[in-house]
């Protein structure tokens, strides 16, 4: 989406550097900071840098007798103003978008409750996982963010909803949802109502009420459906239903704070049961017996080998 506030600096910019004319800059600003702007250039423009060729020597202020002088501090006024334009120029977008942004995170192990800005929407943020919006994205009639990791949705309130990831979005309608973004895959879950999840590449899907898919290697796989009322891992285990190694993978590294190294072993195959979130050693025997891997647990690190 655009920026006005983005906007207006290239405008400047162009200003400055002698692209465009004061007339067209005015169409861009307002009155207030075209005037303000204008000051700032004229005075840069009567600016006389010292054009002194001579060599500094020590020995003449050493043998000139100590006396109290008054220095000229023009020049750096006007060094100051300058700087100033350019903090104003690449600072100011960066911190107009801490202010306008709100951000949430959770750490390894960790979740979340989140009220959204409407006011009836509520987001549960899983482990490892981030969300955020931008204050534009939740005004006249858009309710808009975007999501890293996992969240479960509850959007009771009818209008346009959508959560943006780096592998897809998913828009709904009055719902409730799972968004699972993992790299290169994106898990949706749909527990009342509709969704339409649309992969980054462009492939959509439509869910209805029991009904999750998962796109993964470029394409959204069958339809599966369950009866669950609400997502499991938001109490105390964690299903997968036929889930590649790799989901699997992701959910030990988000919830245990795991790093996974591996040799010649298929992130492809498919795992089917349910773990407890609060125990790790029964989770790994669950898991790894069952799809014939070994694995080795040391410190933080898990090793797996087929």
């Amino acid at each position: 989406m655009e920026n006005n506030h983005t906007d207006k600096d290239a405008i400047l910019v162009q200003w400055l550097n002698g692209d465009i004319s004061a007339e067209e800059a005015k169409k861009h600003l307002s009155h207030d900071e075209f005037l303000k702007y204008l000051q700032i250039t004229e005075e840069i423009d009567h600016w006389v840098p010292n054009n002194d060729t001579s060599v500094f020597d020590m020995q003449d202020v050493l043998n000139v007798k100590k006396e109290t002088r008054v220095i000229a501090m023009n020049t750096w006024k006007y060094f100051s103003i300058a700087a100033a334009i350019l903090l104003a120029i690449f600072v100011g977008p960066m911190l107009y978008q801490s202010i306008t942004t709100t951000t949430y995170e959770t750490a390894y192990g960790e979740s979340q409750t989140i009220t959204l800005p409407d006011g009836t929407s509520t987001l549960y943020l899983s482990a490892n996982s981030s969300v955020q919006w931008k204050k534009k994205d939740w005004t006249g009639g858009k309710r808009r963010l975007e999501l890293k990791g996992k969240a479960y949705i509850e959007v009771p309130q009818k209008g346009g909803f959508e959560v943006v990831t780096s592998e897809g979005t998913v828009s709904v309608l009055g719902t409730r949802f799972t968004v699972y973004q993992m790299e290169q895959a994106l898990h949706a879950v749909c527990y009342e109502g509709r969704v339409r999840a649309t992969a980054t590449k462009g492939e959509s899907i439509e869910l209805s009420k029991g009904e999750s898919s998962l796109f993964f290697e470029g394409i959204w796989g069958a339809k599966k459906l369950f009866d669950l009322e609400y997502p499991d891992w938001i109490k105390d285990h964690i299903t997968f239903d036929n889930a590649p190694l790799k989901q699997v993978l992701d959910e030990l590294e988000s919830n245990f704070g795991l790093k996974v190294e591996f040799k010649n072993v298929n992130l492809a195959r498919r795992f089917t049961g349910s773990i407890p979130k609060n125990n790790l050693n029964q989770s790994l025997q669950i898991i790894f017996p069952t799809l014939e891997i070994t694995y080795r647990l040391e410190d933080k690190t898990l090793y797996l080998s087929e």
